[in-house]
């Protein structure tokens, strides 16, 4: 049985004024350099926290067999977690597929995952990890200094963003309904109604 390695590559960013193109980038310099052809490409653009729907439907297709590879440019952009990267590894790992970070230097597969290997993931994912939380406070730290210098943070009262927003439908309520439709008739202004 010959074995075929089925590549996929993944890139993220988690701001709107952020592109892919410089993971994207190296990503295709480094396929060769790994002897791939074949591969498929996926990015996420403006990953919340708690989704990123690219990212999991990746993983839904490796657990059915569609990729055995898995590569990104860096460990980050795969997992925003500790726990969540070394868990995800090891799945690949253990269901006897490979994950490539090139930049971090990483090639974890069956054969060669030790416990050397899984020492370095967990440092670099650590560190990752404590980047993440220093951000975090600096950016808490800038917002406590802006309100105490008395700045209005958010946006301006009554301003649109460019998005746009579905419509808001009033609900089902045979009751909101009548009195909506009085108001209308009555020119009277309702609100907080539900």
């Amino acid at each position: 049985m010959i074995y075929v390695e089925r590549i996929v590559l993944y890139s993220r960013v988690s701001r709107d004024d952020m592109n892919c193109e410089n993971q994207k980038k190296v990503l295709l310099e480094n396929l060769s350099r790994y002897g791939f052809t074949d591969y498929e490409y996926f990015q996420e653009e403006m990953s919340s926290r708690k989704t990123r729907p690219v990212k999991d439907m990746i993983v839904r297709r490796f657990r059915k067999g569609d990729f055995n590879v898995i590569m990104v440019v860096r460990i980050d952009r795969w997992a925003r977690s500790l726990q969540e990267l070394v868990a995800d590894i090891h799945e690949v790992v253990d269901k006897g597929g490979r994950f490539i970070a090139i930049l971090n230097g990483f090639d974890f597969q069956k054969g060669s995952f030790n416990a050397s290997q899984q020492l370095m993931l967990n440092i670099f994912a650590s560190f990752a990890d404590f980047e993440r939380e220093i951000i975090r406070e600096r950016t808490l730290e800038g917002l406590d200094r802006a309100r105490a210098w008395g700045k209005v943070l958010g946006r301006p009262k009554g301003s649109k963003d460019k998005k746009p927003r579905p419509k808001k439908t009033p609900p089902e309520n045979p009751m909101y309904n009548r009195l909506l439709n009085s108001a209308k008739e009555n020119r009277t202004f309702i609100t907080g109604i539900n």
